[in-house]
């Protein structure tokens, strides 16, 4: 813990390479399987000692709302459910968009969960931890750990894969949000619910194929997401005719990213996608779901 009180947590978001959706649980969430990557965007959480009784939650950059329902606030709330510590004061810096698809909520509250637990000196395994994220949401124990993963179950099954490297992703980010249920309450379940490009995807990241890999990218909740934003079929395709190796929507959207072997030819890419007013990132993969710095 640094002198003042204080550390900075980075937290990074997350691209889903294959995202196959399946029935409806009796818990109301679906079953799916996914392969998660961490990527170089992130949001900068700085946690300090609160200056009152209660947790304190500020927000810079894209607006997000600061009230009891942050899934911040929530994780908190969660751990201290579980143990006790005293009130934190939250400064978010926000650069990961919003409903977009990208996890940056999900990030931010594991985010915050690591980070009271060094800021703190807690002393808590893996399994309370991991209790406390899943009960935020379904992603959250993935941004626990980060990198490549397959995830099953509601996504916090999960299995390490091989770090994946020597590629670079662009992602464009249209300016309509789009709510996971809204996404989820489109999806064509039953129709296409193979998890055969799941096990390809697993094996052109084992095999370092990238042809094989960005092939097999798909996400059965597009279909439904472009009913509500068209713009997602449209950037797909810009970024393939951009020299992208292969394209897909993450999550739930309304994000799509294109996979590229070269840093160059993914800023070629990013650059006239810019030109044409839309939200564009690059980024690459990296192996971890957080950073903690106490400079």
């Amino acid at each position: 813990m640094q002198p003042d009180g204080a550390l900075t947590v980075e937290a990074y978001a997350k691209l889903n390479l294959g995202l196959a959706v399946g029935r409806e649980r009796d818990d109301g969430y679906h079953e799916i399987a996914t392969i998660f990557q961490s990527i170089s965007l992130s949001d900068t959480l700085r946690l300090s000692a609160a200056s009152g009784d209660s947790d304190e939650l500020v927000v810079r950059g894209a607006p997000v709302p600061t009230g009891a329902d942050n899934l911040i606030l929530r994780a908190l709330a969660r751990l201290r459910a579980q143990t006790a510590f005293a009130p934190v004061r939250t400064e978010l810096t926000k650069r990961i968009p919003v409903a977009a698809g990208l996890g940056g909520g999900s990030s931010d509250a594991a985010a915050a969960l690591v980070g009271v637990v060094a800021l703190h000196g807690l002393s808590l395994g893996q399994e309370t931890l991991g209790k406390a994220a899943l009960d935020v949401g379904s992603d959250v124990p993935f941004f626990l750990s980060g990198g490549t993963m397959r995830g099953g179950g509601r996504g916090e099954l999960l299995e390490p894969l091989p770090a994946l490297t020597g590629v670079w992703f662009v992602l464009a980010t249209p300016a309509r949000a789009i709510r996971a249920g809204d996404a989820y309450a489109r999806a064509r379940i039953g129709l296409t619910d193979d998890e055969g490009f799941i096990r390809l995807i697993c094996s052109g990241i084992r095999e370092r194929d990238l042809p094989a890999l960005a092939g097999a990218l798909r996400n059965d909740l597009e279909p439904g997401v472009v009913s509500l934003c068209p713009s997602v079929s449209s950037l797909k395709q810009q970024l393939l005719a951009s020299g992208a190796a292969g394209a897909a929507m993450s999550g739930s959207g309304p994000t799509v990213f294109g996979i590229f072997e070269k840093e160059e030819s993914a800023k070629s890419a990013a650059s006239r996608l810019r030109g044409r007013g839309h939200t564009v990132y690059v980024a690459e993969p990296i192996d971890v779901g957080y950073r903690i710095s106490t400079q």
